[in-house]
């Protein structure tokens, strides 16, 4: 996707943050895109190290002295190359957050550009949907999971149905069905767990009787 350093600054003004990215901040994303590159260089090259197995057996060429050699190595190519994948042109997911929420949107293309319009539509659908019964039921479901420590949405979240847990590369996965059953239990609230069709989702479905609903705020 595209999105010009004007568009972000116009929506700042309106108290819109957009990001291609899910990290907190600019320095935790840049962060993880730098690990990203050291460990693609060093799983690379580690066979190239004085002393290493494959290079006994003839296997391979030292390319390296010492293992400390490769790291430095690894960190310059980490230097190198980082910044170039931090551009948006290279991502397809947009992360709008306003108001303490955040909106997920996937944009077709690489070279799409997102535009104030299409942020602004986005944040009014959002806004939409939550001033129903459901919508007020899912900022219900928001309060529960902040209080239990989850100020994001990204891992776990809540839905109109009741909340979803990535399952996908999560790496505490188990630990959050554990904290939001928990959560669940300790209200007495009703509910079934399911996996989406893709296994990426684990959800806590949650019953909409007016009594099941009303243990939210107890």
């Amino acid at each position: 996707m595209r999105i010009s350093q004007e568009t972000i600054d116009a929506l700042a003004e309106k108290g819109i943050t957009v990001k291609w990215y899910p990290e907190r901040t600019r320095e935790q994303f840049e962060a993880k895109i730098w690990q990203a590159q050291y460990n693609f260089s060093y799983n690379y090259q580690k066979d190239h190290v004085a002393g290493c197995e494959l290079v006994k057996a003839g296997r391979t060429n030292v390319l390296f002295d010492s293992v400390e050699a490769l790291e430095k190595n690894c960190r310059d190519f980490a230097d190198r190359t980082y910044k170039r994948h931090c551009d948006p042109y290279e991502f397809s997911t947009l992360y709008i957050e306003y108001e303490g929420r955040t909106v997920v949107r996937k944009i077709s293309g690489k070279g799409q550009a997102v535009t104030p319009e299409y942020v602004l539509k986005a944040v009014e659908r959002d806004k939409k949907s939550y001033s129903g019964a459901y919508g007020k039921f899912a900022l219900a479901m928001q309060e529960i999971c902040r209080a239990k420590g989850y100020a994001d949405k990204f891992c776990v979240y809540p839905t109109t149905y009741g909340i979803g847990i990535w399952s996908f590369y999560n790496f505490q996965f188990e630990k959050n069905v554990a904290d939001v059953r928990e959560i669940m239990d300790s209200k007495g609230i009703e509910y079934y767990n399911e996996f989406s069709d893709a296994r990426w989702v684990y959800r806590f479905k949650v019953s909409k009787k007016a009594e099941n609903l009303a243990r939210l705020s107890a």
